[in-house]
């Protein structure tokens, strides 16, 4: 059986278990009590809806035979079908674009689960936290109706979603049926916005774009073509990257905004083909680049790039959205498109700590695999802090959402020391970049944002 037929299987199977309205955390690892963003010895606030102890892996969706789902009525936040189980929202990409992402963050949430109610055991909390996912498919309008079906069951806290594309489709229902969102991946700056209710777990594009221009400068190249989605994330980040360079001499040619819908790229390999040759007329082949910045759809441009030699034999830079995706290691010809193309993505740093060595190491014995993308770590650090801030302010929405920055303040998280800048997003500046090697994902170099240079691993 071949690899993509592997993943597909895999995709399969998560998507039937969120099907079911649950996510159930592994049973077969022990919980590690050293892991997670633990707090300073506190006394134990509990929800006001939790009573005994409850099963925190089981589905919370439970019918009422009127058409109604059991639960609270929302006012509070929490809700609940099983007596001492608080139940929190995850909208995870299982299909759609970010797929392969969506099968990272389900992994860091459900360790993070794992890790959170051991701790609440250990403290003698009558509480569990317990998962309620849905599958988003990476669509907005998906998006807007399960986050409308959570809310509808009384479930205020929610993790996710992934897509800055979902989020901004959601953004004013979160904020005006008083929900709290905490994305682990959503980066567009145009959604960092002080004094909502949505808090992100990264940092925004205005910084990514600073480090694309450095990387781009730094590899000798003078002049790119852009080939992006068109989306909220899309857009933001072209532009902000787009202006980094230019200010560092650098020349933007025409780009290629493509519909996020499509799933072949024939005639806009084809296009881009004809710009980079326009491009070679005035600068050599090593000043011309491709900053690419897409989503799981790169492994089929891939397919269609890998047919122009103009294409295979510059450089390309990817975004976020495609540092470490399966779709590429997966297809075979991508991955050689990518190797050829010596195409270097981008994501931002986590610290190397004992919680993100725990964490990583679980990772590895849980799914088989060496953790390519951050996000696993920005999942696992999200449900901790929605966690420890539930336990210090209650149930409450607006009192959890002037918690949430003193809870991780000061707290080491698998991502390293955790502050939120104004606007609830991450504040965080140091990259990475990863480059595909022999058909996997493998570090390459790191940019240092204190002094705005960049180390190759192996130059």
């Amino acid at each position: 059986m071949n690899k993509i037929a592997i993943y597909a299987i895999v995709v399969a199977a998560i998507a039937i278990g969120i099907a079911a309205a649950a996510v159930s955390s592994p049973a077969d690892e022990p919980a590690d009590m050293d892991a997670g963003m633990q707090p300073e010895d506190a006394a134990t606030t509990v929800p006001e809806n939790a009573g005994a102890p409850g099963d925190a892996n089981e589905a919370a969706d439970e019918d009422t035979g009127d058409g109604r789902d059991s639960g609270a009525d929302g006012d509070s936040g929490a809700a609940s079908s099983d007596a001492g189980a608080v139940d929190v929202g995850a909208l995870i990409p299982v299909t759609g674009d970010l797929a392969s992402y969506g099968i990272d963050t389900r992994y860091g949430l459900d360790m993070a689960l794992d890790h959170f109610n051991a701790y609440l055991q250990d403290r003698g909390a009558d509480w569990r936290m317990r998962l309620v996912a849905e599958d988003t498919q990476t669509n907005p309008i998906t998006a807007l109706e399960k986050i409308q079906s959570l809310d509808a069951k009384g479930i205020k806290y929610i993790l996710g979603p992934s897509s800055s594309a979902e989020i901004r489709n959601i953004m004013a229902y979160v904020n005006s049926n008083n929900m709290l969102l905490i994305s682990p991946s959503s980066t567009s700056p145009k959604l960092a916005i002080p004094g909502d209710n949505i808090f992100r777990f990264v940092p925004d594009d205005s910084k990514q774009g600073t480090v694309i221009a450095a990387l781009l400068e730094d590899r000798g190249i003078k002049a790119i073509v852009a080939v992006y989605r068109g989306d909220i994330w899309g857009d933001g980040l072209f532009e902000t990257a787009a202006a980094a360079f230019e200010d560092r001499g650098g020349v933007v040619a025409e780009g290629i905004r493509y519909n996020p819908e499509i799933t072949t790229f024939s005639s806009e390999m084809h296009a881009l083909s004809s710009l980079v040759a326009q491009l070679h007329d005035t600068y050599e082949r090593g000043e011309v680049g491709v900053l690419l910045i897409s989503f799981d759809e790169a492994s089929h441009m891939f397919n269609s790039a890998v047919e122009y030699e103009n294409l295979r034999s510059i450089q390309w830079i990817g975004s976020e959205g495609v540092t470490g995706a399966h779709t590429i290691t997966d297809d075979e010809r991508a991955a050689k498109f990518a190797e050829d193309t010596r195409l270097m993505a981008l994501q931002f740093s986590a610290s190397d700590n004992e919680v993100f060595r725990d964490v990583r190491d679980e990772f590895e014995r849980r799914s088989g695999a060496t953790p390519n993308n951050n996000y696993i770590y920005a999942s696992y650090d999200s449900l901790w802090a929605l966690g420890l801030a539930m336990e210090a302010a209650g149930p409450d929405v607006q009192d959890i959402i002037g918690q949430l920055p003193d809870t991780v303040t000061g707290r080491t998280g698998a991502l390293g020391d955790v502050t939120f800048n104004e606007a609830g997003d991450l504040d965080v500046t140091d990259y990475e970049f990863l480059v595909v090697a022999d058909g996997k994902w493998a570090p390459a170099a790191r940019y240092d944002a204190a002094t705005g240079e960049i180390e190759d691993y192996h130059r």
